[in-house]
């Protein structure tokens, strides 16, 4: 069984992904770097996509994350809050430990291709930034 049937197929990862993107959208760390999105369209792409990463059936038919967010000023911070975001939702939806595993370290992964190399530094979080100078 794949992650993705183990998950609920289809409707399961509908249901969620609509959930994390209320959060997302609503979020007052990262909602505004959403503001003009349609969610709709993104929650089809993230369907897609995590489909995909977690056995499913789906082809994903949009741009690599690397030109999907180069436009964007997206900081490690921001990077981070999303992710923390989807683990929220994830437990909330009691999603089965290994395909939360799975989903949770595929999306970490991502931080490269997302955040990129110039801003990797640059945090929103000041407390980190403090340690980090420390």
């Amino acid at each position: 069984m794949t992650l993705y049937e183990q998950l609920g197929g289809e409707p399961a990862l509908r249901a969620i992904l609509e959930d994390f993107y209320d959060r997302v959208f609503s979020d007052v760390m990262i909602g505004y770097l959403f503001r003009g999105q349609e969610k709709a369209r993104l929650v089809r792409l993230e369907l897609e996509h995590t489909s995909k990463v977690l056995g499913g059936p789906h082809v994903y038919t949009g741009r690599t994350m690397q030109k999907a967010h180069a436009a964007h000023r997206i900081l490690l911070g921001h990077f981070r809050r999303r992710n923390k975001l989807l683990e929220d939702v994830l437990e909330a939806h009691a999603v089965p430990a290994p395909v939360r595993e799975a989903w949770l370290a595929h999306a970490r992964a991502l931080e490269a291709a997302v955040v990129g190399p110039v801003r990797r530094g640059a945090h929103c979080d000041q407390d980190e930034d403090r340690r980090q100078r420390a």
